[in-house]
Parts: C-alpha cells; sequence; structure tokens
C-alpha cells in the first residue's frame, strides 16, 4: 500500500463505526468535530498538520492516530446527546415530578463517562512512558 496522506474520511469512518446512530450527521457537524480533535492531539499528544481545502492531513497517520481522533469526535458526539437529553421538558412541581427521561439521562452520562474515559487511555498509550 502507498504511503499516502491520510485523508478526514478515513477519520469520519473510525468515529462512524464507533456507534449506530438512526439520524445523519451532518457532514459540517462531523467537520466541527475534526477540527476540534486536531486541536485536542496537537495539544495533549503531538501537533498534526490538517488542509482544510483538501481535507488531508500532511503525512499518512497511524491507525491508532486516527482511531484516537474518531474517538475524541465521538466524545463531542456524546457530549452534544446528553446536552439533547438533558434540554428534554421535566415537570417539577412542590408535590409532583414528572420526568420519563431519567433513565436516558443517566444512560447518556454513563455512555459519556465512557467515552472520556476511553479518549484518556488512547492518550495516555501514546505517551512516552518513564522507563524509556
Amino acid at each position: 500500500m502507498a504511503n499516502t496522506q491520510t485523508t478526514a474520511q478515513e477519520v469520519y469512518d473510525s468515529f462512524e463505526a464507533s456507534f449506530q446512530d438512526k439520524s445523519i450527521i451532518p457532514e459540517e457537524l462531523e467537520f466541527v468535530w475534526l477540527l476540534k480533535a486536531i486541536a485536542r492531539y496537537s495539544i495533549e499528544l503531538d501537533a498534526i498538520s490538517f488542509d482544510e481545502e483538501s481535507l488531508t492531513f500532511d503525512t499518512k497517520l497511524d491507525r491508532y492516530v486516527i482511531d484516537t481522533l474518531g474517538a475524541f469526535m465521538k466524545q463531542s458526539y456524546q457530549e452534544r446527546e446528553v446536552s439533547k437529553v438533558n434540554k428534554r421538558v421535566s415537570i417539577v412541581g412542590k408535590d409532583l415530578s414528572i420526568d420519563g427521561n431519567n433513565g436516558s439521562k443517566t444512560a447518556a452520562m454513563n455512555e459519556l463517562s465512557y467515552d472520556e474515559s476511553k479518549s484518556n487511555i488512547m492518550v495516555d498509550n501514546q505517551k512516552p512512558t518513564a522507563y524509556v
């Protein structure tokens, strides 16, 4: 296989493979999440260059780097899902509380916690060890 540049689509594919959704995510939103993932990776691990016009990275990225960027995007996706679930209508009164979404809120927060933990582990796996 040729040593070609990694494309944004490869990162999108990694991100989209990490969950199943009934609705299509707008490309513009995926692009924003990709830019956020690149910025986070560049700050926490190593600078990577991305051309926003050609939607390519300057080099061929390692598969684990691609998956890390996808995990960062998944974390952004899940943060949005938690926000959406939290904004659903709840009726709370002095003697009565109606909230049919409490289970959804808990499940969404648990998944966000999992995604955050997974992202942090992936970052830690790419840092040099003290034993070098």
